[in-house]
């Protein structure tokens, strides 16, 4: 498909330089005798949108593509032309089915962000919820925030350890690492979930990040507006007492046992997050069973179960 976009782009380039009055008409012959070939194509006689679609639109921006490339105006109408010719070598066929059957499922993807102090079920909530999520028939991967794409490679090789029980403080310029690292992250994982229908469940998101730092006594705070700037579509703050989860980090063995004054400070910081931008607090101290079903109550609504009859 890439090779056919290109000619037509190139095709569309020399028609309307040769013959100006027959570029846009060119470009309509150009998407309607693909998509008639479509359907010419296929094993039943009809038009297969979810497959056919998506190449006529490929068709469609290759030929306006080249027609701007040739505009005898400005540089904008050029430099246009070439993003839409590389648009169409590269806008993937599956990522477009994927949107036409979001569209006819009644899907809407989005990003759920679970947040709290340690302790407070963030990752088993998660794991459930990506469970419930597949069983409504939507595409739902969970992504541990508290995982780095090379921080933590970086630090490593430059000697940095995790602080130790009631230290703080540390290598100015981590948070600025892991700012660009969480950032990265977020667009990776998240780019295209809603126009696809996919559900992405943070499991901690890039506030937590920062939140963390702040608690820490690194200097975070210039960075600050930028940690906070992304967005998920829904985020849940789970709360449990700064008591309880100590009792919880001391039972796992590997982990970090951050003193009491930095878990207050990172749930006061979460209860102000979640105060300024509408964010429910969940009183994660009850059952299990309980947080489970307030959190699948209140999502809902907001991801209706993929309509019968249609694969997800």
């Amino acid at each position: 498909m890439k090779l056919t976009a290109f000619v037509v782009a190139v095709l569309t380039l020399v028609v309307s330089t040769a013959f100006p009055p027959l570029a846009l008409p060119w470009i309509l012959l150009l998407v309607l005798a693909y998509a008639a070939y479509g359907v010419l194509r296929s094993a039943s006689g009809k038009l297969d949108y979810l497959n056919d679609l998506p190449n006529a639109v490929r068709v469609a921006l290759a030929a306006v593509g080249g027609y701007l490339i040739g505009a005898p105006l400005n540089f904008i109408l050029p430099s246009s032309g070439i993003f839409f010719v590389v648009l169409s070598l590269y806008l993937n066929d599956e990522y477009q089915r994927r949107a036409l059957s979001s569209l006819t499922e009644g899907k809407r993807g989005g990003s759920v962000a679970l947040l709290g102090i340690d302790g407070s079920g963030k990752s088993t909530h998660a794991a459930f919820l990506e469970k419930w999520f597949l069983s409504r028939g939507y595409d739902c991967t969970v992504v541990p925030f508290h995982r780095y794409l090379f921080v933590e490679r970086l630090t490593r090789k430059g000697g940095e350890r995790a602080p130790a029980e009631g230290e703080r403080g540390g290598n100015p310029l981590r948070p600025l690492l892991s700012l660009a690292d969480n950032i990265l992250l977020n667009l990776i994982t998240s780019l295209g979930v809603g126009l696809e229908g996919r559900v992405v469940i943070y499991d901690r998101y890039i506030w937590s990040t920062y939140v963390k730092y702040r608690s820490l006594g690194y200097p975070v705070e210039p960075l600050s507006t930028l940690y906070m700037l992304p967005r998920p579509n829904l985020a849940f703050v789970l709360d449990v007492p700064v008591t309880r989860s100590m009792e919880i980090i001391r039972g796992r063995g590997s982990h970090i046992r951050y003193a009491s004054e930095v878990l207050t400070e990172e749930k006061e910081e979460y209860l102000r997050i979640a105060a300024s931008r509408g964010y429910p607090v969940i009183d994660s101290t009850r059952s299990f069973e309980t947080v489970q079903e307030e959190l699948e109550g209140r999502l809902e609504s907001v991801f209706p179960t993929v309509r019968r009859g249609r694969r997800s």
